[in-house]
């Protein structure tokens, strides 16, 4: 030990041994900051701009609900986001989100937040409920309260740090057995880079661990809750390479104790091993990537090359993936005077870095992606991309010594092959100023095929095709637009074909100078399985939204909801919203006025060129006019009926965001203001594009957990119901028992307690796990069962909530696997017979 130990630097020991001065090194340097801020701020401009200005706007939103989907009568949102400008020159933005829908199960996570953001010229805080990244490998996005500070003196040298609550502390709830008790964690980072003319350099240092202290009730065994403690480092850097070309890197290396109460000497060392408190459960990990990247033409290529230790993961990040390594290689570029752009991406993917899986995958990906802008009027777009995986089942005489009772498949294996193909086209038929016609037609394309051993496995290929097509007229001079529009879907999965079709036809019109607007849609859709009726599902929608003063806007949505299939349902939702846009709200404080009559002319110039034409594009739609025929055409999409389908509080923000694009004056500030509307306004669609994935991702790694959980649940059941059995009471009858001392009854009931918790999470985890399994693949989860179609259709809104407030990605996988959890579990209790069970491995007991 003593020769090991001579290996450490000085640094490494000097930090170890006084690692407990660095929160406060950092809560110096930020109030140190804070304090040059206060004091550095150019007083001269008091006077020439407002003192106060508010921006920003607050919305509620209330939901009454009446169906059959497992969803609260009655929920309602709150949230905002307001700017504070002081003198012209100091920033204070403000955002809170609050709600009365309760997260099902307790955790340590806090879902209502409130932060405020202070920045004046190089420096920018976080206070509050807040989230930073440093890197991938680091600290990522994970949400604390406490402090944080963005430095950047310069255009060189930039510094980060941060000190706070990464998890609060939660008691363990016996009577909830979905109940996640929590260690209560405080982390701590810093992050510093230079940028040379040439190259740039940084580094990064974060830390994190658990009071072993913060909770008092004792956590079962099966939970695995055990105090941790991390420290990980990380290097990056970028290097300019034949005056176009850059190279990034970044290697991190994460030491982690799993449990501080544990004993014994870690098997090996490395530098941060002085800064954690080591012992057999001390782990070292490390991931590092390089990418490079160089513009060639009207476009750039670019590879990039990934390594990530099995198990790698910080305590600065929700979930990580790990065990892989990647090579990627892009492409993009520009032909024909910008009239087509190409884009193309490719990528291997491997895991088992450390061979010792029962299996091995490998993922091939390629997808290109085109788009034509052959007029103002007509243009398309299409792409394509290639999916396969390899899975490689090693032999069970490899690992003979290690697992037993399992029968590998004879055939050692399979290939996964997934295909997509689109294909977009719009034309504006007419564009004048007193009728529009457009016409738009999309098709999709998509083929999967399990092989194994070379041949497709039974009822392994499957194709689904969709198609549609809408037709919209408008007439400005009295505000009415009219669209229709089918969709089909036709599927073959094995020898099975389905049929889903559907018209839709919606409306809308404004009244009163534009101050009212009411839309209207009917659309009704029926699947066919094998040539016969599965069901139908009628939707009627009525919205309107009205304007008062520009300031305040009023919405109210109806949606009826009618469903027929081998039982009948309805749905009735009512959403009301009011919104208080605070654009351009400044308070009167009566100053020195300063150059009034030179602002004055500048205003007068600014209002001349309200006529100005301005032009700009977002994804495959030109925008082109003054501001005021922009407004219109901004105000009729989101009037269109291909948003109707948009979240009742999504929608109170879009018309405040939409306001505050038709007020802003400035003719870039527009342009700006107006790609924020849009991407909001997208938003949604972009969501439900990738929400098959997102659950299909989650419930893989749901799988992984799930298998490794199973033993560790019968074994906590055996555990307490051997505790039942061993007591003195157990034996007795129920009167001998009432006779006991109070002590022993009590103590009698909790184990009786504890021993029945065991058994319902066990039975339910028995019942659950084959069900999670049986989602083997992204069309389970595009053509789901009742059970994850009702699940997915229950959480939608919830997650895209989450996704729309920029909450972290491992956040929402996480909520995700607890929503999946508690859903299933409670769906045992119909199915499940708590006198029926088996001990798979009452042997090993």
């Amino acid at each position: 030990m003593e020769t090991s130990s001579k290996k450490y630097r000085l640094a490494p020991l000097l930090l170890g041994k006084y690692h407990y001065l660095i929160p406060r090194i950092l809560c110096f340097t930020f109030f140190f900051c804070f304090s040059v801020t206060t004091f550095c701020q150019d007083l001269g401009q008091i006077g020439k701009a407002k003192l106060f200005k508010l921006t920003g706007g607050v919305a509620a939103n209330a939901i009454f609900y009446d169906g059959q989907s497992n969803r609260e009568p009655f929920t309602y949102f709150l949230t905002g986001n307001i700017n504070l400008n002081i003198s012209g020159v100091y920033n204070i933005p403000f955002s809170f989100s609050y709600s009365n829908q309760e997260f099902r199960s307790s955790n340590p996570f806090s879902y209502n937040r409130l932060s405020i953001h202070p920045s004046y010229k190089w420096v920018t805080t976080h206070i509050g409920d807040v989230s930073m990244t440093f890197s991938p490998y680091t600290l990522s996005g994970h949400q604390f309260t406490g402090l944080g500070v963005d430095l950047t003196p310069g255009s060189r040298f930039k510094i980060s740090a941060m000190y706070g609550r990464l998890l609060k502390e939660s008691e363990f709830n016996p009577d909830d057995p979905q109940s996640q008790p929590a260690y209560r964690r405080i982390g701590y980072g810093i992050k510093t880079s230079y940028d040379f003319e040439k190259f740039s350099i940084g580094a990064i240092f974060f830390k994190a661990s658990d009071d072993k202290n913060s909770i008092n009730t004792p956590v079962p065994i099966e939970l695995e809750l055990q105090p941790k403690e991390n420290a990980v480092a990380s290097i990056e850097g970028r290097v300019k390479l034949f005056d176009k070309g850059e190279v990034n890197v970044e290697v991190a290396s994460s030491t982690i104790t799993e449990d501080t109460n544990a004993e014994g000497e870690a098997e090996n060392s490395s530098v941060l091993s002085a800064l954690v408190k080591t012992n057999a459960t001390t782990q070292h990990y490390k991931a590092f990537n390089a990418s490079f990247s160089y513009p060639v033409g009207q476009g750039t290529v670019g590879v990039g090359y990934e390594y990530i230790d099995p198990d790698y993961r910080t305590l600065g990040a929700y979930f990580f993936n790990n065990d892989l390594e990647n090579i990627t290689l892009n492409a993009t570029q520009n032909l024909f005077e910008n009239k087509v752009n190409v884009a193309f991406n490719a990528g291997l993917q491997r895991d088992d870095l450390d061979n010792t899986k029962s299996t091995q995958l490998q993922r091939v990906v390629s997808a290109v992606n085109l788009t034509y802008n052959a007029s103002e009027k007509l243009s398309l777009s299409g792409g394509y991309s290639n999916f396969q995986s390899y899975t490689n089942i090693k032999d069970q005489f490899d690992f003979i010594n290690e697992v037993s009772q399992i029968d590998n498949l004879d055939t050692l294996d399979f290939q996964q092959i997934s295909q997509n193909a689109n294909l977009n086209t719009n034309y504006i038929l007419t564009d004048t100023e007193t009728r529009k016609r457009n016409l738009n037609i999309a098709l999709s394309f998509q083929n999967a095929v399990n092989k194994q051993g070379g041949r497709t496995v039974e009822n392994g290929d499957s194709n689904f095709y969709n198609g549609s097509a809408s037709y919209t007229f408008g007439y400005p001079i009295i505000n009415l637009n009219i669209s229709t529009a089918v969709n089909i879907s036709y599927s073959t999965i094995g020898t099975d074909t389905g049929v889903t079709y559907g018209p839709i036809v919606s409306a809308n019109k404004q009244f009163f100078d534009k101050k009212l607007r009411t839309t209207g849609s009917v659309s009704y859709n029926q699947s066919n399985n094998n040539g016969e009726k599965q069901g139908d599902v009628t939707n009627i929608r009525l919205g309107s939204s009205y304007t008062y003063l520009k300031k305040h806007n009023f919405n109210l949505n109806v949606l009826s909801q009618f469903r027929n299939s081998t039982t009948s349902s309805n749905d009735f939702t009512v959403t009301f919203g009011y919104n208080y846009i605070l654009d351009k709200f400044n308070p009167r404080f009566k100053l020195p006025e300063r150059e009034k009559k030179k602002k004055e002319k500048k205003k007068r110039v600014r209002k001349s060129k309200a006529d100005e034409i301005i032009q700009f594009k977002y994804r495959d739609s030109l925008y082109r006019g003054t501001r005021a025929e922009i407004n219109v055409q901004l105000e009729d999409l989101q009037n269109h009926s291909h948003f109707d389908h948009i979240p009742g509080y999504k929608k109170g923000e879009l018309s405040m965001l939409r306001q505050i694009v038709a007020d802003e004056k400035n003719k870039n500030e527009y342009r700006v203001k107006a790609f924020v509307f849009l991407k909001e306004l997208y938003s949604y669609e972009d969501f439900l594009a990738g929400y098959n994935q997102l659950i299909f991702e989650t419930l893989i790694e749901l799988r992984r957990d799930m298998q490794r959980l199973d033993y560790a649940f019968e074994k906590a059941f055996v555990k307490a119901k051997i505790a039942v059995d061993n007591h003195s009471l157990h034996k007795r009858t129920e009167e001998e028992r009432q006779n006991s001392a109070k002590a022993l009854q009590e103590r009698y009931k909790e184990l009786q307690q504890n021993s029945n918790t065991a058994l319902a999470r066990l039975i339910g985890h028995r019942w659950t796990l084959p069900i999670i399994k049986s989602y083997n693949s992204l069309k389970k989860v595009e053509n789901p069962d009742k059970f994850l179609r009702e699940l997915m259709e229950q959480e939608k809104e919830n997650i895209f909530r989450m996704k729309d407030k920029k909450e972290d990605d491992q956040k929402i996988e996480l909520y995700i696997i607890t929503q999946i959890i508690d859903f299933y579990l409670k769906k045992s209790l119909k199915y499940t017979d708590p006198d029926k069970f088996d001990l798979k491995y009452v042997e090993k007991n």
